[in-house]
């Protein structure tokens, strides 16, 4: 069977830094839209443990009410609306396409697999530019359970047909790669500015976008 590549889409193909310039103007800040999606991954973390699922832009609005109140200032009316469009704009990193080409050449499927909502992830892919590279796109929505939750990789290889053991996901998030290794995938860390790997849960290669894509290629001859 042709080996699937599980791909996460925000920060790891897609810029989140182009809404730097809604957070500035609402906070004066552009540092806030990073303090922002920390919260949106806290509480993503503690409801998943909780078992009490919300989705991603439930989890986005509401840590947009925790960002103003840490910070002491009133969230524009606006913010929430210009936010969730922004998401669905994001531009891709310089290096996406390049990596994606090259794990591609090489043999393998590509599939999005995110927290986002199925309608996001089609307009992430509409306007990234990168649709054309990519096999599948799945959301982990419809089985209610988020990322780095086991049963949201699980749904995402029971979606696409693929077997953990010969597949792999590449993320820049290290709760990501956590999560994936405890589904018993293969794991590839991508090297983004402010992200580090779990120390106890290393991927098994990790460095820029086309360096990872190589390795892993590379890998795929002598995979089980």
């Amino acid at each position: 069977m042709t080996p699937t590549v599980f791909l996460d889409m925000n920060e790891t193909l897609l810029d989140l830094s182009a809404l730097d310039g809604l957070f500035m103007a609402a906070f004066g800040d552009p540092g806030a839209r990073k303090q922002w999606f920390g919260l949106v991954l806290q509480l993503a973390l503690t409801h998943t443990v909780l078992g009490d699922y919300r989705d991603f832009p439930a989890l986005g609005g509401a840590a947009l009410t925790a960002l103003g109140e840490a910070r002491g200032q009133d969230v524009p009316d606006n913010l929430p609306g210009d936010v969730a469009g922004g998401m669905r704009m994001l531009p891709a990193h310089p290096d996406t396409r390049e990596g994606l080409e090259i794990l591609r050449a090489g043999g393998a499927r590509l599939v999005c697999l995110t927290n986002n909502p199925q309608a996001v992830l089609d307009a992430q892919l509409e306007n990234a530019g990168f649709a054309d590279l990519v096999d599948g796109a799945v959301s982990v929505d419809p089985g209610r359970m988020l990322k780095p939750g086991q049963a949201a990789y699980e749904y995402g290889l029971s979606r696409t047909g693929a077997h953990a053991h010969e597949s792999w996901l590449l993320a820049a998030h290290g709760w990501d790669i956590a999560g994936a290794k405890a589904a018993g995938l293969h794991t590839a860390f991508v090297e983004r500015p402010g992200q580090a790997q779990n120390p106890l849960m290393r991927a098994d290669i990790s460095g820029p976008l086309p360096t990872v894509a190589r390795a892993l290629i590379g890998r795929l001859g002598g995979q089980a």
